[in-house]
């Protein structure tokens, strides 16, 4: 960094809104992709057939935008264990999520994944040797309290496909703890191509003995654009990322919430209940609290546990 001569006033916040920006495009598209997913599953399509072209066309679009500028970069992997470990949760998170969004509004099951930032601070205390202090933990805490008022359990209007997208959940904050860990030392198009890639061929052996053959040409696109929407989420993301903090990007992945619910009412007609909107807020809060304090910890360089 020129400390004499700073770079121009407006190219930070330039950077931050192109962030921002990006995170908003990304949530939007991952949105449309589970509205898509859940329409071909509702349709009579297997769940195992709906993933694996979500996959399969997310490749397709990923070689097509990458491969060109990155060559054979694109497929140069360092550590090659890790990332089939980080592919085979992405996958699993993807899998267990389009099984439950089949039964729950979007809305109910976006809320649910929204405490994954939630998760993975509980448990980067131990994983990653990140420390957690007390006012973090507390609003680990309140977010665990905001799911289960998403939840329910025990109430009579528990339905146990909720645990499905629970376990996606998880399956997504194992995910991201080891892209913090392992993320600095590959290339941001390598790590998402391979993951596709995983996905891709864990899902393949079994598609042969599921297979339906799509019944209207609405239906192939809806297939060929959920891995268009899985592409192009993936690729503002990673922009987003690139251009901001985790800390900043963060809170806005909470947009996701208003694209499905959108998504869920224009489509499905769904209304998600006052309950959900409530453990929403409370978990959104957590998170947006647990983004802050991280915000804190960065300038602080991390000295102190918050």
């Amino acid at each position: 960094m020129t400390v004499n001569t700073p770079p121009p006033a407006s190219a930070p916040t330039d950077r931050i809104l192109r962030a921002i920006l990006s995170t908003v495009v990304a949530m939007l598209c991952f949105s449309i992709l589970n509205a898509m997913s859940k329409t071909l599953s509702t349709s009579g399509y297997p769940v195992i057939q709906v993933i694996w072209a979500r996959y399969v066309f997310a490749f397709a679009f990923m070689l097509a935008m990458f491969l060109p500028r990155s060559g054979l970069k694109l497929f140069s992997i360092r550590r090659l264990d890790t990332q089939v470990v980080r592919g085979l949760l992405l996958f699993f998170s993807s899998y267990l999520f389009f099984h439950g969004v089949v039964y729950l509004p979007l809305a109910t099951a976006a809320a649910i994944s929204l405490s994954s930032p939630i998760i993975v601070t509980a448990l980067s205390s131990r994983l990653l040797g990140e420390a957690v202090g007390p006012r973090r933990w507390a609003a680990v805490m309140v977010g665990f309290v905001g799911a289960m008022i998403v939840v329910r359990p025990g109430h009579a209007d528990f339905d146990w496909h909720v645990l499905l997208i629970v376990a996606s959940t998880v399956c997504s904050a194992f995910y991201q703890l080891f892209s913090r860990r392992y993320g600095q030392t590959e290339r941001p198009d390598a790590s998402a191509t391979l993951a596709t890639i995983v996905g891709t061929v864990a899902a393949s052996p079994f598609v042969p003995f599921e297979w339906m053959m799509p019944t209207s040409a609405w239906h192939m696109v809806l297939f060929v654009g959920m891995g268009i929407m899985a592409g192009t989420g993936h690729y503002f993301l990673t922009i987003a990322y690139s251009q901001a903090p985790a800390a900043v990007v963060s809170p806005f992945n909470y947009t996701q919430l208003i694209g499905s619910a959108v998504m869920g009412f224009i489509v499905f007609h769904e209304m998600p209940d006052v309950w959900t909107w409530l453990g929403a807020a409370v978990i959104i809060a957590s998170g947006l609290y647990i983004g802050y304090r991280e915000r804190v910890r960065y300038r602080q360089g991390a000295k102190r546990p918050g």
